[in-house]
């Protein structure tokens, strides 16, 4: 007599998918656009922008307000920098 158990299984693969989903749809929604020394910052009012050099150190912090935020990073150096925003995590370059 075999008796196999899917619920475990099943419960499991429902929760990784939804979790996944949570996070694409969390990264579709959010936008950033940089130009120059700006960035542009859409659907993240309430989450904190986080900049990174490329060595790891954080160089610059804001809570977002609003829908649409502009941030002016002129005081930074030309090069690349990491933008984290939320689980959302992009590399942009500033000149």
């Amino acid at each position: 007599m075999m008796c196999f158990s899917l619920v475990p299984t099943t419960i499991m693969a429902e929760t990784e998918e939804m979790q996944n989903n949570q996070i694409e749809m969390e990264q579709n929604q959010i936008s950033i656009a940089v130009s120059g020394t700006t960035i542009r910052v859409k659907n993240a009012e309430g989450l904190t922008i986080e900049v990174y050099s490329i060595t790891g150190d954080k160089v610059y912090t804001q809570l977002i307000e609003g829908s649409s935020k502009v941030f002016e990073l002129g005081k930074l150096q030309r090069g690349y920098y990491l933008v984290r925003i939320g689980k959302f995590t992009r590399k942009i370059y500033l000149h």
